[in-house]
């Protein structure tokens, strides 16, 4: 590069770098982005999964002992969609908006479906502790699928959704977009903290690189 690389380019080569299982580089990448950014849990925990699924998991217990040691806690991630002139804002396994069972009725209902259309919860997230079926009850509930149900039971068949996230969306929740936007013929665009994603009949235009 012509310019010193920022947070968004070291950080999309590091989600590559989950994405292909390139540990070695990945430790290289966090090191500069841990310099830059010392308090962006985002990166931490990317490369704490990384560790996991590589069978490392003594190096994955030691990224969050020293975010514990130096007072960092995870940012809760908070998920946006503006309907019928208001912004509704979801937290994972929120429990306080006014249509809260309609929503996780939906929810049952939208993970069904995209299970059957070849949906796979990824429970090699950052959910240390848990039992698989935790993991997965944890990684249904998380802000933008909430939000995006929201979306679908308030807005009329066919039409997009648009969505804010504060934060990286998960892997999880960008495979079950994909699943989600083909099973209902919805377009549903994130806007996350790196770039836009434009889920569209089962892709997205990042192409599984953000």
């Amino acid at each position: 590069m012509m310019i010193p690389p920022n947070e968004v380019v070291l950080g999309s080569l590091l989600g590559s770098c989950s994405f292909h299982k390139n540990l070695e580089l990945g430790e290289c990448l966090i090191k500069e982005l841990v310099q830059m950014y010392p308090d962006n849990t985002e990166y931490h925990v990317l490369l704490s999964n990384m560790y996991s699924l590589a069978g490392r998991n003594d190096k994955a217990n030691s990224i969050r002992v020293v975010l514990r040691s130096r007072g960092v806690r995870k940012v809760p991630g908070i998920s946006s969609i503006y309907v019928g002139g208001q912004i509704h804002c979801f937290s994972a396994g929120d429990k306080l908006h006014p249509q809260i069972q309609e929503i996780y009725m939906m929810l049952d209902e939208m993970i069904r479906k995209v299970r059957l259309a070849g949906y796979a919860p990824d429970t090699t997230c950052d959910y240390y502790g848990y039992d698989q079926e935790e993991k997965e009850q944890a990684l249904f509930s998380h802000s933008e699928k909430l939000a995006v149900c929201f979306g679908l039971i308030s807005t009329q068949a066919g039409m997009p959704l648009y969505i804010l996230k504060n934060l990286r969306i998960c892997q999880d929740c960008h495979s079950a977009m994909k699943v989600v936007s083909k099973v209902y013929n919805r377009e549903i665009v994130i806007r996350d903290r790196n770039r836009f994603h434009r889920f569209k009949l089962g892709s997205c235009s990042c192409f599984d690189y953000w």
